[in-house]
């Protein structure tokens, strides 16, 4: 899960009318008949912003569609949600959709890669630890079954070590860095704005190790089930066109993007500016690549790999065979 702090209260309520309804988020009382509905979950990162930029600039009608944005606090929640047919798509870290393509529950596909982190997921201390290699019998706070979770099995890895070499300290990313400033443990791993309000809260505060350090590991996706895919193609096609134009407005007006995604998540610009700059953000053109190359033929597996040795994921009796990159066109 990702989320900031500052709506976490507004998406809790949402959730305590179900836990599968979701909160909806921009949405039209009073849909045009004539456009076709569409519902996404999603969690209020940055990451998943070009949606909101589409919904402020119009391009979802422009394109045809009446899009809803459902607000989830928790995984799964949204996991949830996509089972039951409650929302059509689904905004989510990579793993967790490669877990979920596992699902017999629920058949889905990736269509769309969104973002990726580079220095916005780190691995933090207090500077008494210079590497991973010292995290060896060290407590380390973090959230399992999360990105946090990917982020340190991989690091760990690259040196020959594995969680069973530190001492877990579970908690929520944002709890992580305060544990880590309040000196109960010597390192944390966590994202931003934790990572920005950590460094600021202490200036003896450092990375040893970003997601920048492995391409893509720390990347989010937008999964579709199956039977929408079948159901309203031309209408996925045009959600990724949408996100496309949302992803092109962002690269020619940053400020003007930077402030409409901050809105939708409920944050100041000003304060989210090293989360931006710690996030890349993917348009249909580097989808086209990535989503028939180096993302689905080393990037996808060495996230799979990460995923198993972290417990996420087992992919020993079937194929990594979840991307359809046919909507991008």
């Amino acid at each position: 899960m990702r989320s900031l702090p500052a709506v976490a209260a507004l998406v809790a309520g949402c959730l305590t009318f179900s836990a599968l309804a979701g909160c909806s988020e921009g949405a039209d009382p009073n849909p045009d008949d004539s456009l076709t509905e569409l519902s996404l979950a999603i969690q209020p990162w940055l990451g998943y912003g070009a949606w909101y930029i589409a919904q402020d600039q119009g391009h979802f009608t422009d394109n045809g569609l009446s899009v809803r944005l459902d607000d989830f606090e928790a995984d799964a929640d949204m996991v949830a949600a996509l089972m039951a047919g409650r929302v059509d798509a689904l905004n989510v870290a990579a793993h967790t959709a490669l877990r979920l393509a596992q699902s017999d529950d629920v058949d889905i596909k990736i269509v769309l890669l969104e973002d990726a982190s580079t220095t916005a997921d780190a691995i933090i201390t207090t500077g008494q630890i210079a590497s991973v290699a010292d995290l060896r019998g060290q407590e380390v706070a973090y959230e399992e079954g999360t990105t946090s979770d990917l982020l340190l099995n991989f690091a760990l890895a690259q040196v020959g070590l594995t969680v069973d070499d530190i001492v877990k300290v579970p908690m929520g990313a944002a709890e992580a860095g305060a544990a880590l400033i309040a000196g109960q443990v010597p390192a944390a791993v966590t994202y931003e704005p934790y990572i920005t309000e950590a460094k600021a809260a202490d200036p003896a505060v450092r990375s040893i190790f970003e997601a920048s350090a492995q391409q893509g590991l720390i990347s989010d996706v937008l999964v579709v089930r199956s039977e929408v895919l079948d159901q309203k193609g031309p209408a996925v096609r045009a959600l990724l066109k949408s996100w496309g134009q949302a992803v092109d407005f962002y690269n020619a007006n940053p400020d003007q993007g930077r402030a409409i995604i901050a809105r939708g998540v409920g944050e100041e610009p000003e304060a989210l500016a090293s989360a931006f700059d710690g996030v890349h953000f993917f348009d249909l053109a580097q989808n086209r690549v990535e989503l028939t190359g180096d993302y689905v033929d080393r990037v996808l597996p060495e996230i799979a790999a990460a995923a198993i040795a972290a417990g996420l994921l087992d992919l020993s009796d079937r194929p990594l065979d979840v991307v359809d990159a046919s909507y991008l066109s």
